[in-house]
């Protein structure tokens, strides 16, 4: 999944949280099913614009809640090593120990837009039926 789509997961786990730790502990987790997903991964400008940006709508989505913002921090989290490290990367989904989604470009931008669309809907309802 793009950065933009862990951060949407992240948030949508960290409405859920009972502490900031664990919203952030939680979106990290939530990292590596989401790698699985297919997708196609953008450049590095476009990924951090819209993970930015996907992280202040999440986060007002939310009506500000900090479990919210860490939450969409931990999803993302892990690529940061994409930002700073060449070669062999240590996170598990992003390692030989399990491979990204294979990118399929018919589905790829429909199956984003799914997830993100229902992360936004799980942070603005479903936080009133917990």
């Amino acid at each position: 999944m793009s950065v933009y789509g862990h951060v949407a997961v992240g948030a949508a786990l960290g409405s859920l949280a009972p502490h900031p730790a664990v919203a952030l502990a939680l979106g990290a987790a939530a990292h590596i099913p989401a790698d699985l997903v297919s997708h196609r991964d953008l450049n590095r400008a476009a990924e951090l614009l819209m993970a930015a940006a996907a992280l202040i709508l999440y986060t007002w989505l939310g009506g500000l809640k900090l479990t919210i913002a860490l939450g969409a921090v931990g999803g993302a989290l892990p690529d940061v090593e994409s930002l700073f490290r060449g070669g062999e990367k240590l996170f598990p989904s992003h390692s030989r120990l399990l491979r990204h989604g294979g990118a399929r470009p018919a589905w790829d931008a429909l199956v984003q837009l799914a997830v993100v669309v229902t992360m936004a809907a799980w942070v603005v309802w479903a936080p009133a039926f917990w």
